[in-house]
């Protein structure tokens, strides 16, 4: 299994919310989707999403950057 990371630092909402759904959908349990992103409003619309979805979650911030390491867990 291969890392997937995404940098969404110059995409707002709803594209970045997309485009995590989208990449969120192609991974398997246990691969690493890494996102990195700026908007405020897409973290908070991201970390909504995930948290209904079956998703191990962890949230940081770097220098104003939201990264946000997302673990699809087994049915």
């Amino acid at each position: 299994m291969i890392d997937i990371h995404l940098d969404l630092v110059a995409e707002r909402c709803p594209m970045s919310l997309l485009l995590v759904k989208r990449a969120f959908k192609q991974i398997e349990a246990g691969q690493l989707l890494s996102v990195r992103l700026v908007d405020k409003h897409s973290v908070s619309d991201v970390l909504q999403y995930l948290s209904i979805q079956n998703a191990k979650i962890h949230h940081r911030v770097e220098d104003e950057v939201s990264v946000i390491n997302i673990r699809k867990q087994d049915d």
